[in-house]
């Protein structure tokens, strides 16, 4: 009896022995299997560890590409974008064109200043989505901060916003009655909608410059500008700002420009003469450091 029963103890521990080695992932479809495990319970460091191994091993384009995608999701979730776009990008090499990938590539290529990576993807993603307002309302702004806007013109009057016109008569109370959030949330959705119209923009510029928003009002004011800066009416924004945050030069440039398209304008004479007698630095071009010379000062800074 005792020896069926070391017998039956035997089995039962090599069973488990065999079960568990086959349960280790071996190929690389079993180190994604493995990752797309810990990615739907949001192990998103686990899931990499699984993917890295997937990625070094030799393996078909399928499951190449989708460990490539997974990577620069788990990468998104835990808010490494840079490192998230290096993998977008490389799965997109390899045949992966997703729209909200190029949405994702344009935003982060537009928020670190790299507007010609950025206008790539702006553009294949409206080729595919011309719905998504808000993303293509930035896509316009890079172009017009560029100097073209006709061509902001013309990705504005492309959009096909997915919301139905909102009349901002309704905004307009709501601001009257100091119900700011409200008014700004509906100045917005306004803009959504009908984003080649400037009253929307404007009057989320006006409502956040009286709230003392700063950043918010320097946000729009540059939108204005960059869309709508062809008129010299909506250049004015813009030297508000430039003014209250006094970058002077900055702001001087501005007031040239409008001179220069109205052909005369007393408001911007006066504030240029103002500017030469208080601020004369308006007139000294301001020294910027090069990026070489940023990274010495950096590394002063740092021993």
């Amino acid at each position: 009896m005792r020896w069926a029963m070391s017998l039956l103890r035997h089995c039962v521990l090599l069973f488990t022995v065999v079960s568990l080695h086959r349960a280790q992932p071996v190929t690389a479809e079993d180190f994604l299997e493995r990752a797309r495990e810990h990615f739907e319970r949001r192990r998103f460091l686990n899931a990499l560890d699984s993917l890295r191994v997937t990625l070094q091993m030799n393996s078909d384009q399928n499951t190449q590409l989708e460990a490539e995608v997974l990577s620069a999701e788990a990468l998104l979730a835990l808010g490494r974008h840079e490192e998230a776009v290096n993998m977008y990008e490389r799965a997109m090499e390899h045949g992966y064109n997703k729209p909200e990938a190029y949405a994702y590539l344009a935003v982060q290529y537009d928020d670190r200043g790299k507007w010609t990576q950025a206008k790539k993807f702006y553009e294949k993603y409206l080729a595919v989505n011309k719905s998504d307002s808000a993303t293509h309302i930035r896509y316009a702004i890079v172009l017009g901060r560029q100097g073209d806007r006709q061509a902001a013109k013309q990705v504005l009057e492309t959009i096909e916003p997915a919301m139905a016109a909102v009349d901002t008569a309704e905004c307009d109370a709501m601001e009257k009655k100091q119900k700011i959030p409200l008014a700004l949330a509906c100045f917005e959705r306004a803009k959504l909608s009908r984003p080649d119209r400037e009253g929307s923009y404007l009057a989320l510029y006006r409502i956040a410059a009286a709230a003392r928003q700063t950043k918010a009002a320097a946000r729009h004011a540059l939108a204005i500008y960059s869309l709508f800066g062809s008129e010299a009416r909506y250049i004015w924004p813009l030297v508000e700002v430039k003014l209250a945050e006094r970058r002077f030069y900055d702001a001087r440039l501005l007031l040239e420009e409008i001179i220069k398209i109205t052909g005369e304008n007393a408001d911007a004479e006066r504030l240029l003469s103002n500017l030469q007698r208080q601020a004369p630095q308006a007139f000294v071009r301001p020294y910027r450091a090069s990026p070489k010379e940023m990274q010495m000062l950096n590394g002063y800074e740092l021993r």
